[in-house]
């Protein structure tokens, strides 16, 4: 939102820089000339384009002072070493931006239409060229450094001067660091032979890059945040033990950067242990969580040992690198950056939470349609027990009602013989009567002549 309110306040600086000369020169005497009067470097072309001086009154007018006030007692106030930044600083540093990539953009087309419209030995002889502008270039850079940090300890400029110029010159390097990737890209589709004889090699582009840390570091790029309305937050520059740059953000998150100078000795005279030590020790321990080592490295041909941790134990995520002279054991660089879980973290976070929730809700339905499932197959299992002891019940009952039946035939079939035996018993008597009838009369006819 701060960048959008300071992108339509350069625009309207930029269209009263184009209205007021007109209107100056409209209502000034003739005999009154209106001119630019010098400004420095790092104003950029807002402020040479909105400065102007009428010599008959000897009264500049210049529209940059009103954003550069009173930086004294800004740094009065500001004793415990913070900075002040002001709209007029952003917008000075937003223009500076603008014109290091526009600049960059054009060195860049006019580059690639020759690198294209040319064969491997002029591609060759393009590559190294350009690498010479490139290094020109961070050799510029790196004075302008220099020069602004001597006159930052000498007390020629404010603290808030010093941390605006880093800031700029943290864009150009960005821009220029770029630059030194596509032309590393451009050279490995040129044969090396070719290169060779255009005399480029790939170590200088190192060179240039390596030139470049003291405003490439995480402190410089959180001034260049907080020089162009992209952050806010307290920036607390010290110089008393070499270079610090420590910058806090209301998000919470926060850079740090030390910078020191080194002896000329590349022995080594301090153990890796101990120099472990004094990294911890410069390193500091974090607001929240813990440092941990993850990996060290011993820079045998320049004299140094490298070690980088990673911040652990907490939701906020960092990490940190410390350089220690292997003569000395003096940390003369650090570099050190936490990020505090933001809202996209957050939403992550919810997400998966929501998933996960999604996930346990489609788990237990899972589980309420396997009961289901269960106790409808158990249902279905005591049904069919249920039909089958009734099968066998019927089955059991079919089997009594045999059994009766056949007991039942069984005793009419008694009954039956029984009744067949007494019409046996029957039948016999009578017949037995007859015999004896029919026995008995011949006995008595026999009988009657004889009584006779």
């Amino acid at each position: 939102m701060l960048r959008k309110l300071l992108s339509v306040l350069l625009v309207s600086a930029m269209l009263v820089g184009v209205v007021a000369p007109s209107a100056v020169a409209a209502s000034t005497p003739h005999d009154t000339t209106v001119e630019p009067a010098a400004v420095g470097a790092d104003a950029g072309w807002f402020a040479a384009n909105n400065t102007t001086t009428d010599t008959t009154s000897n009264t500049t007018t210049d529209t940059t002072s009103n954003t550069t006030t009173n930086e004294s007692t800004e740094d009065s106030n500001a004793s415990n070493g913070t900075v002040a930044v002001t709209v007029g600083q952003q917008l000075t540093t937003i223009v500076s931006q603008t014109d290091s990539e526009v600049r960059t953009e054009v060195e860049e087309s006019a580059f690639e239409v020759r690198f294209e419209a040319s064969e491997d030995d002029d591609r060759a002889e393009a590559i190294s060229e350009r690498a010479e502008e490139l290094a020109e270039r961070a050799e510029d850079i790196r004075e302008e450094y220099e020069e602004a940090t001597e006159a930052y300890e000498s007390g020629e400029i404010s603290r808030s001067t010093y941390a605006q110029r880093i800031a700029t010159l943290n864009a150009r390097s960005e821009h220029l660091s770029d630059s030194v990737s596509r032309l590393e890209a451009r050279s490995d589709n040129v044969s090396n032979t070719s290169l060779q004889t255009a005399g480029f090699d790939e170590s200088e582009l190192e060179t240039i890059n390596n030139s470049l840390e003291s405003v490439t570091g995480t402190g410089a790029k959180a001034l260049l945040q907080r020089f162009t309305g992209l952050s806010e937050g307290e920036i607390e520059i010290e110089s008393e033990d070499g270079l610090s740059i420590k910058v806090e953000s209301e998000d919470g998150e926060e850079s740090r950067e030390i910078e020191r100078e080194r002896d000329d000795d590349n022995n080594f005279t301090v153990d890796q242990s101990s120099a472990l030590d004094s990294a911890r020790s410069e390193l500091g321990t974090p607001s929240t969580g813990s440092w941990s080592l993850v990996e060290s490295d011993k820079h045998t041909d320049s004299g140094y040992y490298e070690f980088e941790f990673e911040l652990t134990g907490t939701n906020s995520t960092g990490d940190a690198e410390v350089r220690v002279d292997g003569s000395s054991g003096t940390v003369f660089r650090l570099e050190s950056e936490i990020e505090a879980p933001g809202e996209e973290d957050e939403e992550d976070e919810e997400d998966t939470d929501d998933e996960e929730d999604e996930e346990d809700e489609e788990e237990e339905d899972t589980d309420d349609k396997e009961d289901e499932e269960d106790e409808e197959d158990e249902e279905d299992e005591e049904d069919e027990e249920d039909e089958e002891d009734e099968e066998d019940s019927d089955d059991k009952e079919d089997g009594e009602d045999e059994e009766d039946e056949i007991e039942d035939g069984d005793e009419e079939d008694e009954e039956d013989d029984e009744e067949d035996d007494e019409d046996d018993v029957e039948t016999d008597e009578p017949d037995e009567e007859e015999d004896d009838v029919e026995t008995d009369e011949p006995d008595e006819e026999t009988d009657t002549p004889d009584s006779e």
